[in-house]
């Protein structure tokens, strides 16, 4: 069974009715929750989860906005770590000499900065590109790119090269993939 790397944005559009993509992205989750599908997604997608489900709680009158916004965060991180996804972590450090000095990196920036001026896309959205490519390089059974990112949608072509995989909507993955709403 081959896998895709699902952006961060699928995850959110299934909590989020108004989403183009919600009632796809339900539909994924749902396939990921009975094992019909396997993911792959950066470890960045805990963390954008958990930064989304803090900002978006609601917080009424009375709550304790502290309690509220853990239980959400730790809500988010744990509905997503029981899907069985992979976790992409590109390892180590870089090393990157700029104008005469060393400067130290987490290897997943360096490879987001070495991607950057060739697809001009946010800081998150870099982070997932080199993720998803670093896992295409070293394990071969990557076979797309699910995101509702609308930056990533209109460059499909040029990612489609960089990565050597199709870039998808939700909506054409589901299709694709024959999952069912």
């Amino acid at each position: 069974m081959k896998s895709a790397y699902l952006d961060t944005n699928v995850f959110i559009a299934s909590y989020k009715p108004d989403d183009v993509y919600h009632e796809e992205s339900s539909a994924i989750i749902k396939a990921l929750e009975q094992g019909e599908i396997r993911g792959q997604t950066s470890t960045l997608t805990l963390l954008e989860a958990a930064a989304v489900a803090s900002r978006t709680i609601p917080i009424r009158k009375g709550d304790d906005e502290k309690e509220v916004r853990q239980s959400a965060v730790s809500k988010a991180i744990l509905d997503i770590s029981n899907l069985g996804l992979t976790f992409v972590h590109i390892p180590g450090d870089s090393s990157m000499p700029i104008d005469g000095s060393t400067i130290e990196m987490p290897a997943a920036f360096h490879q987001a900065l070495l991607l950057a001026s060739s697809v001009g896309l946010r800081a998150f959205d870099l982070v997932h590109l080199a993720s998803a490519r670093y896992s295409s390089l070293s394990h071969s059974d990557l076979s797309a790119f699910v995101t509702g990112d609308s930056d990533f949608l209109s460059k499909k072509k040029e990612l489609t090269r960089i990565l050597e995989m199709p870039i998808l909507s939700p909506k054409e993955y589901v299709e694709g993939m024959g999952i069912e709403k």
